[in-house]
């Protein structure tokens, strides 16, 4: 849910709050309704709710045409947030029907998220799609294909996915691009999931690019595309991303043991090591351990899995640990994780 503020910077609250209702008192056209938003705002920060409400109702019922809708969405989230789901519907429904160019658009995204009634919600994204809002019209078409996905209407996800996507937006273009890749992985479609993590990775965002990266990598791999995977890894690697660079690392390391190219395997998870992420360093060491002892270092392999069991990870510490236990006894028994 979206909540809109104003910042109010004073030290002294109650002569904030005097001066507000002055303000609103002078019944001022323009002064007065803002006022009213701002001390619901105030009321809202330092939580007393009841009277936040009434000071939104005030916006609301001055009719303005940006304070009262600005404040309709505000008091449908505060009461979502209450529980008063009812209440925060028939506010957002007063945005909605505001007609304001950017308000009513965000009050309807935000009203299908608040809707348990499917229909209704899908009738909710509708209105900020057809509002063509240059941000809320691709973030409902995004949760409209979602919802659809949940409701088992994949035609239908797929043409709300594609609406995103056809948007240019910087985020939700991208991010619907990903759940479209995974739908069409889910239903057999590879062809169409390469191109839509494809159209994610060439946005450039900065988070769901090395992701739909790492995914195509694992697509290819499973399609038996080794050197396909190996070019989708490598392009996460590249961007350094946190997360998904150690990912993808990992997934290139086991992918080189597993075409028996030990020395690309051992850079790859030695990167990851150094970059000392919580999961995945751990489990990099454990699988460096795995592809020493195949090569009979034993020396090496139980520096490797050391290095995991002194993590603390909890599953590659303990496998680690159990391997160490046999090492010596049967030194080709461990897999990668």
């Amino acid at each position: 849910m979206t909540v809109l503020h104003s910042i109010l910077q004073t030290s002294d609250i109650s002569a904030v709050e005097q001066a507000l209702l002055l303000a609103i008192d002078s019944g001022h056209t323009d002064r007065a309704p803002k006022a009213a938003f701002n001390l619901g705002v105030l009321r809202e920060d330092r939580a007393d709710f009841e009277g936040a409400e009434q000071a939104y109702q005030l916006a609301i019922d001055s009719g303005h045409a940006d304070h009262a809708p600005k404040a309709a969405v505000n008091l449908g989230v505060l009461r979502e947030g209450r529980g008063d789901f009812a209440g925060a519907e028939r506010a957002l429904l007063l945005a909605i029907d505001s007609g304001h160019v950017d308000l009513a658009p965000m009050a309807a995204v935000n009203l299908g998220v608040l809707r348990d009634d499917e229909d209704g919600a899908e009738r909710a994204y509708q209105v900020a799609i057809d509002s063509g809002h240059a941000d809320q019209a691709p973030k409902a078409a995004v949760n409209l294909g979602v919802l659809r996905e949940r409701r088992h209407d994949c035609v239908g996800a797929e043409r709300a996915y594609r609406l995103a996507i056809a948007s240019g937006h910087a985020t939700m273009a991208p991010m619907a691009a990903v759940n479209l890749a995974v739908l069409c992985e889910g239903r057999g479609d590879f062809a169409g999931a390469e191109l839509a993590y494809q159209v994610a990775i060439d946005s450039g965002h900065a988070d769901l690019a090395p992701k739909a990266a790492v995914n195509l990598g694992v697509l290819r791999e499973e399609r038996g595309d080794l050197a396909g995977a190996e070019l989708a890894y490598r392009v996460v690697i590249e961007s350094g991303h946190a997360d998904q660079a150690p990912q993808a690392a990992v997934n290139l390391g086991v992918l080189c043991h597993g075409r028996e190219d030990f020395a690309g395997a051992e850079s790859a998870f030695q990167l990851v090591i150094e970059s000392g992420h919580a999961d995945m360093a751990p489990k990099a060491a454990f699988n460096l351990g795995v592809l020493r002892q195949d090569q009979g270092d034993l020396d090496g392999a139980e520096r490797a899995y050391q290095l995991a069991i002194d993590s603390g990870h909890p599953s590659a510490a303990s496998c680690a640990r159990e391997v160490m236990m046999q090492l010596y006894d049967a030194p080709s028994a461990a897999g990668a994780i």
